[in-house]
């Protein structure tokens, strides 16, 4: 288990003359062993943060830390991320096997572990399939093993139930539960929907236009929601569940 850390993380895109500030100076934490939800509307900069951290995209200003020091840039990856469409993040032309053994790493039984890492997301016998074999959800449990295949400390789970039907996204949440408790993950879990977040979390933090406007314990952002931001955001999702 390590600690996340996000100091006056800003990304900035665009020249100088036309510049967009799409996270600015988010300061954020995700404590060793827990699950921190960040949840805002599309645009509001939480993907964005996520991609930041694994170095997909440059920091303006601040940095990202795993217990207190740079994330690595070479060798073995302690932070992974689960993307939100697992059909485009996944080869069709190599089966379910080949795919997360890619990521095993080197002097590991490949065979035995992709076994194991199957196993983790209830997919056993299924290392000899095809992605276009499998359903939505399916392919999302396979994207996950292969994020553990690394054997990860730290998980960014960005969106990953928002392509799958509302029948299917409950499994995934509570594959994702059982995997924290099991492996003791770190987990930053981003949705744009605050019921999924809050099944899952242990600390809501709320994005909007780049900054976070709320963060704290679950049930007390749930319950007493400070910024107007969150409570439009509660509203909403009162509303479809009536």
């Amino acid at each position: 288990m390590r600690e996340l850390r996000f100091d006056g993380v800003s990304v900035r895109f665009g020249s100088r003359g036309h510049r967009v500030t799409a996270v600015d100076g988010v300061d954020l934490t995700v404590p060793a062993g827990s699950v921190v939800g960040l949840v805002g509307e599309s645009g509001s900069g939480k993907s964005t943060l996520a991609r930041a951290a694994v170095g997909l995209v440059p920091l303006s200003a601040g940095r990202v830390t795993l217990d207190g020091a740079p994330v690595p840039t070479r060798g073995r990856r302690p932070l992974q991320m689960v993307f939100q469409d697992p059909y485009s993040s996944l080869n069709p032309r190599m089966t379910i096997g080949a795919t997360i053994a890619e990521a095993v790493p080197r002097g590991t039984d490949r065979r035995a572990e992709v076994a194991r890492l199957l196993a983790l997301v209830d997919l056993p016998d299924r290392m000899t399939r095809y992605p276009a074999e499998l359903s939505g959800g399916q392919r999302q449990r396979v994207a996950i093993a292969r994020a553990l295949a690394g054997r990860p400390e730290v998980l960014i789970a960005d969106e990953i139930t928002s392509a799958l039907d509302v029948s299917i996204q409950g499994a995934v949440l509570n594959l994702i539960r059982d995997l924290q408790r099991t492996l003791d993950l770190t987990i930053l879990f981003i949705s744009h929907d605050l019921a999924v977040v809050r099944y899952v979390s242990d600390t809501i933090a709320v994005m909007y236009r780049g900054r976070i406007v709320e963060h704290g314990p679950a049930d007390t952002v749930l319950a007493d929601p400070q910024d107007p931001y969150t409570r439009e955001l509660l509203a909403s999702t009162e509303g479809r569940s009536r």
